[in-house]
């Protein structure tokens, strides 16, 4: 039976790993049970699943993944943050946790698209906007020369429009 379960969670494991658009490899050492329920709870508001799952396992699912060696990330006590959806999202709630909880838990690697990232590309990922807020950034600067081109084409008729109100209060005085 236990051979069947570990097989089961490697499969798991591993499709997971196909599907996400990143994984957050972290160490929990020195997390309590609540702070870990907690940061499950953050991390599930914006779609991201917290699980530890075993070194070796893990290391058997990257390979069946199809992914590169992991052995570095896999440092102390090994949990996974996987996401489908934005990829900064979980170094965000990551960096924000580990602030509130003495550095716990440490990032020790991404794998983002299939290719692999050191801990120090968190930081980097963390102060990224969000996909919202670039796509709002986008937008602005998008609509921006074209709202200067209504003001253009409109401001002569508005000077026409002033012109001939002017006339008219002046025949009418």
């Amino acid at each position: 039976m236990p051979d069947a379960h570990k097989a089961e969670i490697v499969t798991t494991t591993a499709a997971r790993m196909r599907d996400a658009a990143a994984i957050y490899f972290t160490d929990f050492r020195g997390l309590s049970a609540p702070q870990a329920t907690e940061l499950r709870a953050r991390l599930r508001e914006s779609d991201v699943d917290y699980v530890v799952v075993k070194k070796t396992l893990s290391r058997l699912a990257a390979k069946e993944a199809g992914l590169a060696d992991i052995d570095d990330f896999l440092v102390g006590q090994v949990a996974l943050a996987f996401t489908a959806g934005e990829p900064a999202a979980p170094a965000r709630i990551l960096r924000e946790f580990s602030r509130e909880n003495d550095d716990v838990p440490a990032i020790t690697g991404i794998i983002l698209d299939g290719e692999l990232l050191g801990a120090e590309r968190a930081k980097e990922l963390a102060s990224m906007p969000s996909k919202e807020v670039l796509l709002g950034r986008l937008t602005a600067t998008l609509g921006q020369p074209m709202t200067r081109l209504a003001a253009t084409l409109n401001s002569p008729l508005a000077q026409l429009t002033q012109l001939f109100n002017s006339l008219k209060d002046q025949k009418t005085s």
